[in-house]
């Protein structure tokens, strides 16, 4: 076994310590996994939503926010049209939620069932044209649905696109489209999940709901410097900053009219400060007595909602601001627009205690289609998380219940073993709606009705896995070997539609390679493919688009549908394209850690780390610590349980709870042996207790 440590720059690590009262260990991995910037550093440390970027940043969401708002006024008909998977019942699960928070009467929901295709068909089409919907907003799918929305659209019918996916070289002729994928769609991060733009959305319509929306502002704040007062001002509008100006000016040196500012400030828009007194005196010190400028104090509002802001002044709060620390730019100023955005939207419900109710779905959504674990996906996951652990919604209850999570500090694992896997359950048994009744109920009876249902289901799903995967195996293993060990590539008439992915994750993993499984519906093959983060799945899809009737995903998980004629000649061109792929290296197993743990450095500080760099997921991987000559101190029973083995280790001047998924060569690890290891820590809950225990990557003899 070969461990490999990145290096770490010591003047970057110096640097985080110092400015984010990091330890040294806690510092040198974040800067070993990229973490340079305040912005990125932000992401790690804070939670609040008000560091989450606005939608209104995107291009076209004041077009959707007036014609939903039109089409709820009217008492339209609204389609909410998804996805079977989670992201896709999440995301359709938000926006139902919301539209019916903001009165609309006529909200329908629409999932495709049975063996229908992803996203808006020809068949979807007639129905919706039959049932007379005006408005259809697709989630979580739509950018490839060219010809489908554009007979829509001829027919009367608005289409507003949600969704997440890459588009192709034709835009659909939508409404509105929300996609931050799309090249030069104006929102900074193009990771969310499909439930995440949807959640985005539904910020932006209970914005809209506000005396906020369609505002504007000017943030101004005047300090002294040297024989000089800096005077900076902020523009913003719908809380998106829009400009900003920075002048220096020498005290009484010329009047305001000679200035920038002058212009800046004449658009008709308040001012607003923090100590008007104070400002106005600055002002008049750097311009003369004669300065006019009507300014609007924001103290009251502050001090309502924050009372311990009361008799501090923007310095004191400045010295202690969490946001400002973050920002290139002055203190002050930062910490005054960070103020005002807080205090702006803490005042209204809607964009605080109800957007955190929606935060729930869009964390399990995100989580369970493998979305990049940076950015504000990690504000998003993290609060969700919390609050589903803290005061999980009615239709959570039961199932958390069921899956021994009540009561737990909810991570990304529970929701990838024992939430997700269940919502998931619906949509491969081919009815997604039996995981939407759930998140759309708020009566607990009710929920536990459609819970039992879905627990069922997944038993029943599991079931039809293992008799799948027990009827791919050889196959599985001759495609292995016929591909020279680079990809296994599985087709099967018996193989269900909704297993394609779940058999394609686990043959993967099984081998350690690329795998796609093919199930045949009537005339048509529904496929799914599932690669290690160091594959492109999509990619290597696209190199056969031209085949498929559509396909679409992400770099570890994507798949296709194709008319069942072009089988044989996509296994033949994929089969030769593995073949040619780069030989897989061969040697000792090698892992990645972020960091080698002498004995005096083994303590619950590890775990403490751990905690912060929660949550866990694509492109932040879970914290991986090398230790060496550590001693099998005893050995546990496995409780009928082959898949893991549970023991304990000796290492420093404790002794360490450990267990091992799907050990390799066993029976090598006995009591009193000397092994070198990689681990992540981990809390382990059991009866409402809790206790630091080791989840062993990888081990071997010392």
């Amino acid at each position: 076994m070969k461990v490999r440590i990145a290096a770490s720059d010591p003047m970057k690590v110096r640097v985080l310590r110092e400015r984010y009262s990091l330890s040294l260990l806690a510092a040198t991995i974040l800067e070993r996994r990229g973490v340079e910037s305040g912005t990125d550093m932000m992401y790690f440390l804070e939670s609040d939503t008000v560091y989450l970027h606005s939608p209104f940043e995107s291009d076209d969401i004041y077009t959707a926010v007036d014609r939903i708002n039109d089409a709820i006024e009217e008492n339209e008909r609204i389609l909410i049209f998804g996805d079977r998977d989670v992201d896709g019942v999440t995301a359709t699960a938000i926006m139902a939620r919301t539209l019916k928070k903001l009165g609309a009467e006529n909200v329908f929901t629409r999932l495709p069932s049975g063996d229908e295709p992803y996203g808006l068909t020809q068949d979807s089409v007639d129905e919706i044209l039959e049932k007379e919907y005006s408005l259809v907003i697709t989630v979580d799918c739509g950018i490839s649905s060219v010809d489908e929305i554009r007979t829509l659209e001829r027919n009367g019918v608005d289409v507003i696109v949600l969704d997440h996916h890459i588009a192709g070289e034709e835009l659909p002729p939508a409404a509105a489209i929300f996609d931050p994928r799309i090249p030069g769609s104006g929102y900074p991060f193009d990771g969310l999940a499909g439930c995440a733009v949807a959640l985005k959305m539904a910020w932006a319509l209970f914005f809209s709901h506000t005396p906020l929306f369609g505002s504007g502002c000017i943030l101004l704040h005047a300090e002294p410097r040297n024989g000089t007062i800096r005077i900076n001002a902020v523009r913003l509008e719908d809380l998106v900053e829009t400009d900003r100006i920075t002048e220096e000016v020498v005290e009484g040196a010329f009047s305001i009219e000679r200035t920038r500012l002058i212009d800046f400030l004449a658009v008709g828009l308040p001012v607003i400060v923090l100590d008007s007194d104070t400002e106005m005196n600055m002002l008049r010190k750097a311009f003369g007595r004669s300065v006019d400028i009507s300014l609007i104090d924001m103290r009251p509002q502050l001090e309502a909602l924050m009372p311990s802001a009361a008799g501090h002044s923007l310095f004191d709060l400045s010295s202690r601001s969490k946001s400002a620390r973050y920002r290139e730019g002055d203190r002050e100023i930062e910490t005054l627009v960070s103020l005002f955005c807080s205090v702006s939207i803490y005042s209204y419900p809607s964009l605080s205690s109800a957007f955190d109710d929606l935060l729930q779905f869009a964390a399990i959504g995100t989580i369970a289609d493998l979305m990049p674990m940076k950015d504000e996906n990690r504000i998003i996951v993290k609060r969700g998380l919390r609050l589903l652990s803290e005061r999980p919604l009615n239709c959570f209850k039961y199932l958390m219940g069921k899956q021994n999570l009540a009561g737990k500090k909810i991570n990304t694992r529970d929701v990838s073993f024992y939430i997700a896997p269940v919502l998931n359950a619906a949509g491969r048994m081919g009815n997604p709606m039996s995981a939407l009744s759930l998140l759309l109920s708020d009566d607990i009876s009710e929920a536990e009705g459609f819970t039992d249902t879905l627990l069922q289901m997944n038993r029943e799903r599991q079931k039809g896995e293992e008799d799948a995967l027990e009827t791919v195996r050889t196959a599985a293993f001759e495609s292995f070997e016929r591909l020279d060990g680079k990809m296994v590539i599985i087709s099967d008439a018996s193989i269900p539609r909704g297993l394609t992915g779940a058999i394609a994750s686990k043959v993967s993993k099984q081998y350690s390679v690329p795998c796609i499984v093919m199930a045949i519906v009537d005339d048509r093959i529904s496929a799914s493919m599932r690669c290690a983060k160091d594959f492109n799945a999509r990619s290597f899809l696209s190199l056969f688009s031209d085949l498929f009737l559509d396909f679409g995903g992400h770099q570890c998980a994507a798949g296709f549908s194709m008319p069942l004629s072009n089988g044989e000649k996509f296994i033949t061109m994929a089969e030769s394209y593995a073949r040619a792929m780069d030989e897989k290296e061969a040697g000792d197993i090698e892992i990645s850690a972020d960091a080698d743990i002498p004995e005096e450095y083994m303590n619950p500080d590890l775990w403490k780390l751990y905690e912060l760099l929660e949550p866990y997921g694509q492109e932040n991987e879970e914290l991986k610590f090398s230790i060496r000559h550590a001693q099998i101190y005893e050995i546990y029973p496995t409780r009928g349980d082959s898949r893991v083995f549970r023991f304990a280790l000796k290492f420093g001047r404790n002794i360490w709870p450990a267990l091992w998924w799907t050990p390799h060569n066993r029976e090598s690890f006995v009591k009193g042996a000397y092994v070198n290891l990689v681990f992540s820590p981990d809390i382990n809950y059991w009866k409402g207790q809790s206790r630091m225990q080791m989840v062993i990557e990888e081990m071997e003899l010392s």
